[in-house]
């Protein structure tokens, strides 16, 4: 396996990827808003059954989240041409943060180190262009996906309601480079 940057070429290779998940839990929002204080809390709840979930994005969106990416890292499969993943990133340097914009790996090589491996090649990025931070936006639903990022270092850090077209709730998650 070998993690390239991205030509022109893989990006009708990228949209046509398998995104959808499959989840068990949800995370839940409930609020209160008062005069004086207003609060939010997520809730993890286990789901009846496992069920499978597609992208938040549609295709056209995807591609238009990709070609404002700065940079977009593909991981190829042993033949080299196979695509088993990618990650986009969007480079802010007015916030010094770098914005994980999209990624995915197909179903078949989930859970073998592919989005380690991608999320690693962000981070060195970020550190080499000197930013302080990445962020990521999950849906509520992608518990997979959150507790991925949880268990490399990202934390809570916000959410927007009616985020995605959807109108889905976006969780986020930064990670500061150090």
């Amino acid at each position: 396996m070998n993690i390239r940057h991205a030509e022109l070429a893989d990006l009708d290779v990228i949209v046509a990827l398998d995104h959808s998940y499959m989840t068990d839990h949800v995370w839940q929002m409930s609020g209160r808003d008062g005069n004086e204080e207003t609060s939010t809390t997520f809730r993890l709840t286990r789901l009846p059954r496992q069920m499978q979930v597609p992208y938040q994005h549609d295709q056209t969106t995807l591609r238009r989240i990709l070609h404002r990416c700065d940079t977009v890292w593909v991981m190829e499969g042993k033949n080299n041409r196979d695509l088993l993943g990618y990650l986009g990133m969007m480079t802010l340097p007015w916030q010094n943060s770098g914005y994980l914009a999209c990624m995915t790996v197909i179903p078949g090589a989930r859970r073998q180190g592919i989005a380690t491996q991608l999320i690693n090649a962000a981070r060195a990025q970020a550190k080499t262009d000197g930013l302080h931070s990445l962020t990521a936006d999950l849906p509520t639903k992608n518990y997979p996906a959150t507790r991925f990022c949880q268990t490399r270092g990202f934390h809570f850090s916000g959410y927007s309601d009616n985020y995605y077209q959807a109108r889905d709730i976006a969780l986020f998650f930064a990670y500061k480079i150090r």
